[in-house]
This record gives C-alpha cells, sequence and structure tokens, in this order.
C-alpha cells in the first residue's frame, strides 16, 4: 500500500473515488498481465516446461482456474506480442 490507510481521512470524497477507481484499473490490468502470462505458459512453450499445478500454485488459483483463466482474445495479445502463432497442441 502506497499510503497508510489512516491517509484516507485527509481525502476529499472526490478524491477517495478517484483513488479507489485509479486501484480497480491497476488491478485490472495486472489481472490481464496474468492472463497473458499464462496463456503464454500453456500456448507459447514446448513442450511445456509449466505444470498446471506450479502455474496454479504461482498465480493463485485452482488447477482448473488456470485452464479458464485465459481467453482466445489473451492467446492473441501474446502471440502479437511475440510475433509467432501459438504452438499446436497434438
Amino acid at each position: 500500500m502506497s499510503q497508510p490507510l489512516t491517509a484516507l481521512d485527509d481525502l476529499t470524497a472526490d478524491d477517495f473515488l478517484r483513488q479507489l477507481a485509479a486501484l480497480r484499473d491497476q488491478r485490472e490490468q495486472i489481472d490481464r498481465h496474468i492472463r497473458a502470462c499464462l496463456a503464454y505458459a500453456r500456448e507459447f512453450t514446448g513442450p511445456r516446461p509449466y505444470t498446471l499445478a506450479s502455474l496454479a500454485e504461482a498465480a493463485g488459483l485452482s488447477i482448473s482456474g488456470v485452464r479458464t483463466a485465459y481467453t482466445p482474445a489473451d492467446c492473441e495479445t501474446v502471440a502479437r506480442a511475440l510475433g509467432r502463432a501459438p504452438r499446436r497442441r497434438a
């Protein structure tokens, strides 16, 4: 936390709401990055050096949560960033 919770008492209502919205935006950005990292680990590496269990532990998800955490759009984002398509599953 960048500032102590006691500093919240000094904020106006508008400043508090702006700060809360900024925190939400940061969380959404981090969530997008986590999804992209999971897509990379599952779809762009091979043979798969990352187990579902290791990814789940690192991401704070269940194994089934890792399987469903990212979407085709996340894979497209990673593919564009890497300049290559995901590997093909056998």
